[in-house]
């Protein structure tokens, strides 16, 4: 504290406060910084009181900094510093790959004397990014270069209604059954091709819903999903409850096929046309225990009718007296001879 002089026997006291004086040099062009901001840029080249102090495009900051001027980015060697122009498209002219990496990222360089994207990147939104193909990881839409593909779940794919071509190096509509089309790939449902329009293969047949392509089934027995992959080879056939195809009512199955049903006694061509309570759908074509005699259904040899007249049921010699066979084998001969004078009258 200092005492200075009086007036008119009053003291006066005179209090020092200290004051930070933020002295700058400022340009017509330039915002001046804020007092508070004294903490340089990043891009500090050399130290320097006035303008002329620094290199070629750069300005000293607040008399303590040479700095590179605005769309300028510093450059270092080991021999030199230099602020070179920052690039502000594909094809300007540069020195130096950071020209390029300021504006275009990483994916950019400075090749014969212009900026451009590096081998295995491409041009997109003002920007490089590596190309990615379809299949490869990508962690923006913008790495998938690919016409239609996107960027999902970290890998390059098709976008929807798409699907690549054989080559993987391109996106192609994906067509439905019936849409016209040039080539078998286009057609993406499964089990079809190209014949003008999406078909089905030969051996499949169109779903009810016209959606897929069923297997063809060839035989009795096989799986099915609809009536129409059994009904495509013999049409006495439906896709049964198990799954696979079995024969309509009225007829059963021989080996790999439907035939109508024939009793005992009625008229036939073959023995695999009869049947009885206990034998009617097998695999097998051999004569069981009936068979076609003399056009009619008969019980086979070693076999003889049951009472009900609806089976034959094999008889042993100790399981059956010879009067008995004798008299069966009697009533199975003359029953054709029934029928026949029956259907003439």
């Amino acid at each position: 504290m200092t005492t200075i002089g009086t007036v008119v026997g009053i003291s006066r006291l005179l209090v020092l406060v200290p004051v930070t004086v933020c002295a700058t040099i400022s340009y017509v062009d330039q915002q001046p910084p804020r007092c508070s901001d004294r903490t340089p840029p990043s891009q500090t080249l050399a130290k320097c009181q006035y303008d002329d102090d620094c290199m070629k495009n750069a300005y000293c900051w607040n008399q303590e900094t040479c700095l590179c001027k605005d769309n300028y980015i510093a450059y270092k060697n080991r021999t030199h510093v230099e602020c070179l122009r920052v690039a502000k498209a594909i094809g300007d002219s540069c020195e130096e790959d950071i020209q390029c990496h300021v504006t275009f990222a990483p994916y950019s360089e400075c090749r014969q004397s212009i900026c451009q994207c590096s081998d295995g990147s491409h041009y997109e939104e003002g920007r490089c990014y590596k190309s990615v193909g379809l299949g490869f990881s990508c962690q923006t839409h913008r790495n998938c270069y690919i016409k239609d593909s996107y960027c999902v779940t970290g890998f390059c794919a098709c976008t929807l209604r798409y699907h690549p071509n054989p080559r993987n190096d391109g996106c192609i509509p994906s067509l439905e059954l019936g849409s016209k089309c040039s080539n078998d790939y286009e057609c993406v449902t499964e089990n079809s091709r190209c014949v003008g329009n999406c078909s089905c293969k030969v051996d499949h047949v169109l779903s009810s819903d016209g959606k897929r392509c069923l297997k063809v089934s060839n035989s009795v027995g096989e799986p099915c999903q609809e009536d129409s992959q059994c009904q495509l080879f013999q049409l006495e056939t439906e896709c049964g409850t198990s799954g696979k195809c079995s024969c309509i009512e009225g007829y059963h199955q021989r080996g790999s096929i439907c035939l109508r049903d024939r009793f005992l006694n009625e008229r036939c061509q073959t023995h695999k046309e009869c049947i009885t309570d206990t034998y009617r759908n097998s695999n097998f074509t051999d004569v069981m225990n009936v068979d076609c005699t003399n056009g009619f259904c008969t019980c086979a040899t070693n076999y003889i009718m049951a009472e009900e007249l609806y089976d034959c049921i094999r008889y042993s010699d100790n399981g059956a007296t010879t009067a008995a066979v004798t008299w069966q084998r009697l009533l199975q001969g003359l029953a054709p001879l029934f029928f026949a004078s029956v259907s003439i009258l």
